[in-house]
């Protein structure tokens, strides 16, 4: 039993780290009146723990006194660069220690449970977010600034539309065709107006324009409209609190930071 139990790669690393331990102790006996960088047990742990996740294999004795050699110079270039200030006025390091406290910001906040009236209300205030949004199925044919000539190919569209209308009007460089687009992403390719005056043309009424674009005029077809769809509520439920917590969470963080910059008075010298 014991030599099955002395075989284990993880009793093997914990005697190498506690023996390192020991020595590192031992050594730095003698210098009391120094500033004592400790490697303690469990942060040992860690940076093997640390080490054994990037590598995929424990650490051996000879990886650990690397691991420590390596954590003791950074710890002793650290505390040297505090003594002489080189830590202060550091764009980085501000950020750094600004972002840690942010995290430790959110760690401490306590999110109580919401009661359905709660998530209920958040449902119907950000109905958007939890439903399927308006989509549409479009034609159209690219016909630059010219006006007048958009018009004049209208006319010529007003019966049955052609096989090979996609060969009318001018090259364009995004898609001629475009099926169950969100609104929002037609405003993003063509921009607002163009979005606009889909949204409003019903599917089946033909071609239509001309339209204005972000890029010039356009003839357009409506084949087919999807309107925006809300699940309901219960169907969702478990969305919306995740979403509500997100929000709370970070309204909390928002109150917790503003109370610690509260504790300060902020003067901008402008002169």
């Amino acid at each position: 039993m014991m030599a099955r139990w002395m075989r284990e790669p993880l009793v093997h690393f914990a005697l190498a780290a506690a023996a390192i331990f020991a020595a590192w102790q031992i050594a730095g006996a003698g210098e009391a009146s120094r500033d004592t960088i400790l490697v303690s047990e469990a942060e040992l742990e860690r940076l093997a723990a640390l080490y054994t996740a990037e590598s995929g294999t424990l650490p051996g004795p000879e990886d650990m006194r690397a691991i420590v050699a390596d954590q003791v110079r950074t710890q002793a270039l650290a505390r040297e660069a505090r003594r002489l200030g080189l830590d202060e006025e550091d764009v980085i390091v501000e950020r750094r220690l600004a972002q840690k406290m942010e995290f430790m910001v959110a760690d401490l906040a306590e999110i109580n449970p919401p009661t359905d009236a709660v998530l209920q209300a958040w449902y119907e205030e950000n109905a958007s977010s939890f439903g399927s949004p308006a989509r549409i199925s479009f034609q159209h044919v690219f016909l630059g600034d010219d006006r007048s000539e958009a018009e004049a190919l209208l006319a010529g569209l007003s019966g049955e539309t052609p096989p090979d209308w996609r060969r009318l009007g001018q090259p364009f460089m995004l898609q001629s065709a475009y099926g169950e687009v969100p609104l929002r992403e037609v405003q993003r390719l063509f921009g607002a107006d163009f979005a606009r005056a889909l949204a409003g043309t019903h599917a089946g009424s033909g071609w239509q324009g001309p339209v204005q674009s972000a890029f010039g005029q356009h003839l357009v077809n409506v084949t087919a409209r999807m309107e925006a769809a809300l699940p309901p509520f219960e169907a969702v439920r478990s969305a919306v609190e995740a979403d509500w917590r997100d929000a709370e969470r970070r309204r909390s963080n928002e109150a917790a930071i503003a109370d610690i910059i509260a504790r300060y008075e902020v003067i901008v010298d402008t002169e």
